[in-house]
């Protein structure tokens, strides 16, 4: 089986692929939530050229369906496990991810050109590759960026379901608070990296869909290894937690799935640049079906029928997409 890649950046109505060759000086990395055998990181080498998006028909779907499904209850009372958790000081934080899989014959390839016209400031993505199979998604969430040692990156954390005409209701102390644990964990890896002249933006709305999150960029100068920087950077508070082992201890224990690729992180890496995103708004196909993935920061103050809530609206923006 071919490997095979195409994306379009934030900002860009360009399509990109990769032409594999052993001698090209960029890669496209595709790396899951937790290394394992069974999900392994993902490194195609080559050279990166224009495309057109991928007609129907290119992929071919191998993947058997399973048909799980992560139930409301059992995703409340993991949510209710981990609030307990917070109110007894173990965890400050931790993110509760939940699996909806549907039948569906939408395609990959006219899903990928759909987000692309629907999500113009994400990076998408369609990846067929047979160490993962068939995924796609669309990330507002850029891990790091670089370029002439010029390093960019965000916190990104809080949802709201926009109202008419945009607007949306104040953000509560609980989503600021989670917001900033994120903040913080980013701002002390980039100081411990040896991070100068460093410029972190006012927290500011960031719009995906019918969604709104809070967003603080970074940016700063680090001379170094920046796929190094992105696993040093990698599980953020955003889709792990703190402290980071018992957190993820937590999601081991406690969401009855394997997150595969989601929420862990992908990107090129070019002599000119690179950039990396956390690989949210993402699903994957299978033989029939797709299996689509989300999740929610849990904090002090978090309501376990409202992360329902905000999981389902999740999934109904990557819904919204399938073609």
């Amino acid at each position: 089986m071919e490997a095979r890649v195409w994306w379009s950046p934030p900002g860009s109505e360009d399509v990109y692929t990769l032409e594999p060759s052993c001698s090209g000086t960029s890669c496209f990395r595709f790396t899951p939530f937790s290394i394992s055998d069974k999900h392994p990181s993902i490194e195609m080498k080559g050279h990166v050229i224009h495309s057109a998006p991928p007609a129907r028909g290119t992929i071919a779907v191998t993947t058997p369906f399973d048909r799980f499904s992560t139930a409301q209850n059992d995703h409340m009372n993991a949510v209710s496990k981990a609030i307990d958790l917070i109110e007894n000081g173990v965890l400050d934080k931790v993110v509760v991810a939940r699996i909806k899989s549907v039948t569906s014959d939408a395609s990959p390839e006219a899903t990928f050109k759909l987000k692309c016209e629907k999500h113009p400031d994400a990076f998408v993505y369609l990846i067929d590759h047979p160490s993962c199979g068939v995924w796609c998604g669309a990330t507002p969430e850029l891990l790091i960026a670089s370029s002439d040692n010029r390093v960019e990156t965000v916190s990104l954390a809080g949802t709201r379901v926009l109202l008419k005409g945009d607007a949306t209701n104040d953000w509560t102390a609980k989503e600021k608070h989670e917001q900033a644990q994120v903040t913080e964990y980013i701002q002390s890896v980039l100081e411990n990296y040896g991070a100068s002249e460093m410029s972190i933006e006012p927290r500011a709305d960031r719009k995906y869909g019918n969604l709104i999150h809070l967003e603080t960029r970074f940016r700063c100068s680090i001379k170094g290894d920046i796929q190094h920087l992105a696993s040093t950077l990698h599980p953020t508070p955003a889709v792990g937690g703190r402290p980071l082992k018992e957190a993820c201890d937590f999601i081991a224990l406690h969401e009855q799935f394997s997150r595969a690729y989601y929420s862990g992180y992908l990107g090129v890496e070019t002599a000119s640049g690179s950039a990396y995103y956390v690989n949210l708004r993402a699903a994957q196909w299978m033989v029939g079906g797709i299996r689509i993935y989300a999740g929610g920061g849990i904090v002090e103050g978090s309501i376990p029928q409202d992360e329902w809530l905000e999981t389902e609206a999740k999934i109904k923006a990557i819904e919204a997409t399938f073609a």
